[in-house]
This record gives C-alpha cells, sequence and structure tokens, in this order.
C-alpha cells in the first residue's frame, strides 16, 4: 500500500491532534467520518465520508475536510439497506460495513452504486451485545493499515472475546484469524498499524491510553501500563476510531461534542 511503512521494532506514539474542530450534525448522532485508506483516484483522495448513526442507511460526502467545516455537501448516498454499528471503513472505492441485523459483512461500490460482496460471519454478532464499551450495535469494527484489511469483533461463542480476522476486500472471506483473549465491553475502541491491534482503555475519559495490544506477526498479546501509549480525546464519547495509512492519522469520532479529529501516530524506538 501507498502511503506509511512498517520499520521493524519499536512502538507507536499517539501525537496531540493534528486538527479537531467541533461539527454539529456530527453531535448526538453516533457519527463516524472517513477519506479512502487506499485512494486509486487522486481527485478524490481528499474526500470525506459522514456516517450519521449507529443504524442509518444515508451517507453525506464533501469533496474536502474544509468543505465539510462549511458545510458545503458534494453529494449524499443512500445504501440498498441499514449498517449496524460505526465500524465502516473506505477502501479503493469500496464502502466495507455489517448489515444491520445480520451478521452478514458487506462491500459496497461507491462509484457503481451497487454491492459486490457479502459474506455471512457466524460469531459475529448482530443483537448489540458484543459491543465496544459505548454499545451502539459496534459489534465489528474494520480496520485498514499497511498490510491490508481487517475485521475487529466480539465473539459471540466465546463470551466476546475480540478477534482479528484479515479479510479478502474482494470476497470478504476471512484469509486469517487471530483470537484475543480480551473482552470487546472492556475496551474503549480500537485500531490497527502494522498487523497490531491497539484497544484504549475508556471511551468516555478524555486522559486515556492503549491498554492492550495483540501483534498478529508475532502472536504476543500485552496489557500495558497507563503511561505507555497516552491518548488524550477531544471528547467524552468516542464512537469511532480508524487508522488510515494513506496519510498516517488516527481518525476520532465524539458523539457528545460532535468532535471530529486526527491524530498523527509516529513510530518509536
Amino acid at each position: 500500500m501507498s502511503g506509511t511503512t512498517c520499520p521493524p521494532g519499536g512502538s507507536i506514539r499517539i501525537e496531540n491532534t493534528s486538527m479537531a474542530f467541533q461539527y454539529s450534525p456530527a453531535k448526538g448522532n453516533y457519527p463516524s467520518w472517513m477519506e479512502d485508506s487506499q485512494p486509486t483516484n487522486p481527485s478524490g483522495a481528499d474526500r470525506v465520508w459522514l456516517f450519521k448513526g449507529y443504524e442509518n442507511k444515508v451517507i453525506t460526502v464533501y469533496e474536502t475536510v474544509e468543505d465539510m467545516t462549511r458545510g458545503i455537501q458534494s453529494a449524499s448516498i443512500t445504501l440498498p439497506y441499514k449498517w449496524a454499528g460505526t465500524g465502516h471503513v473506505v477502501n479503493k472505492g469500496g464502502l466495507f460495513f455489517q448489515r444491520s441485523k445480520t451478521q452478514n459483512i458487506v462491500k459496497y461500490d461507491i462509484q457503481k452504486r451497487n454491492i459486490t460482496a457479502e459474506n455471512h460471519l457466524k460469531y459475529v454478532d448482530s443483537d448489540n451485545t458484543c459491543t465496544y464499551q459505548w454499545g451502539g450495535y459496534a459489534t465489528t469494527d474494520f480496520a485498514v493499515d499497511e498490510y491490508g484489511l481487517w475485521l475487529v469483533y466480539g465473539n459471540r461463542s466465546n463470551n466476546c472475546n475480540l478477534v482479528i480476522a484479515k479479510i479478502n476486500p474482494d470476497t470478504l472471506n476471512v484469509e486469517n484469524s487471530w483470537a484475543t483473549t480480551i473482552g470487546s465491553r472492556s475496551v474503549g475502541n480500537t485500531f490497527m498499524k502494522c498487523g497490531v491491534l491497539y484497544a484504549t482503555d475508556s471511551y468516555s475519559e478524555t486522559s486515556t491510553y492503549i491498554r492492550y495490544t495483540y501483534d498478529t506477526n508475532t502472536g504476543k498479546q500485552e496489557t500495558l501500563p497507563l503511561n505507555r501509549i497516552p491518548f488524550n480525546q477531544p471528547g467524552t464519547y468516542n464512537t469511532m476510531l480508524d487508522y488510515n495509512p494513506h496519510d498516517g492519522l488516527l481518525y476520532y469520532a465524539d458523539d457528545y461534542h460532535g468532535y471530529l479529529a486526527t491524530f498523527p501516530i509516529v513510530k518509536s524506538v
């Protein structure tokens, strides 16, 4: 993938926000937002997708973040059916999401406006049980990093412990998976970078930290002390957290205050 790389060894550091603003359409709407994690067309590399609600099917599109802050909408997309949660991603022009009230994951071609793949995963939750701390049907969380497409979810047959699944972006088949020992309800949110899962301690504390990591490269999992990788959130109700390997930024959304923010991630030795 273009963008960031994965030098061996070391850890990460989450820098202070590179951008943070309160956006009234996001406030109280359980928001998620993103840019394409591997844009195929340079003209749309800065395009922003805003998702409101944990069960909806209408996406608002802006050409740039600046347009979004000014309320200049370029398009609105209505999906064939509703999504569940806030763990969506856009990658190579495809939108990946969980279909509401099902155990199905879906790929939607944004340009052609149609479903190109759908797959049933029997251990994925569909009834708001195996979610992150805040609930909101956040039972599946797609992620894209330097190694490709992932799905993180609470295993409904194993006490909602998180599973990290490597997903084929064309078929949505699971290529490999790793079972962790941490429950979905005990973490605020997660993201992937360089094949490593990072889980936050709290969705609501402004001064939180990465409490748990799982490295799929080695199979090593670790519970971290609070001062190892601190994370200062601008809001108090984190609904979405995703790393984008194209620009190296961590994307963040807050429901209570409507904060949208990005954080640079630095590899530290």
